[in-house]
């Protein structure tokens, strides 16, 4: 697959087979390879939380209890939800402090993200990135082990290609402007 005909047609897919699985093997090669992203003086202020099929109705039993009290209804809705992906990677970002260098590993961490959604649509694995308001939640925050210097920037969904996603049209047109 060429790199524009990647970026051309990776989309987020939003239906999710409940037989759905994926190779561990292709997702962890998938992960490695993207740290190849350019990153500023080679920081890689990035962690992946990968929660594995065979556990998301764990996951998704512990994140509800505080995402959805006294929600019984959409708690069930969530775990019918995610127990049909392949799986979910826990997008962590580390803080820094200092606003030059908390950027740059912005910068940096937005680069290995869309290298690694680019490298799992090349290997047959769609994703759908979600960043629902509950990430923001203390209790669900310490549920993924995320650390007081660390972000929870979303939580990537991991399912099949099957369903063909329609293109939209991009609207920005004119995003060069001369100075």
């Amino acid at each position: 697959m060429e790199l524009q005909e990647a970026i051309a047609n990776r989309r987020s897919y939003k239906k999710f087979k409940h037989d759905m699985h994926i190779d561990d093997d292709v997702l962890y090669k998938s992960i490695e390879r993207a740290t190849d992203a350019p990153n500023h003086k080679m920081r890689e202020p990035w962690r992946v939380v990968h929660i594995s099929k065979d556990r998301l109705g764990d996951m998704s039993r512990d994140v509800g209890q505080y995402a959805f009290k006294g929600e019984d209804e959409k708690k069930q809705d969530h775990y019918n939800t995610v127990t049909k992906l392949g799986g979910i990677l826990a997008l962590i970002v580390k803080k820094d402090p200092r606003q030059k260098q908390n950027l740059e590993n912005y910068m940096a961490f937005g680069a290995f993200a869309q290298n690694l959604m680019l490298l799992l649509h090349e290997a047959g694995i769609g994703t759908c990135w979600k960043s629902p308001q509950y990430i923001f939640m203390p209790e669900v925050r310490n549920v993924l082990g995320v650390q007081d210097d660390e972000d929870l920037v979303g939580l990537l969904y991991l399912t099949d290609q099957e369903e063909r996603v329609a293109h939209r049209k991009r609207r920005m047109k004119n995003l060069i402007t001369e100075y």
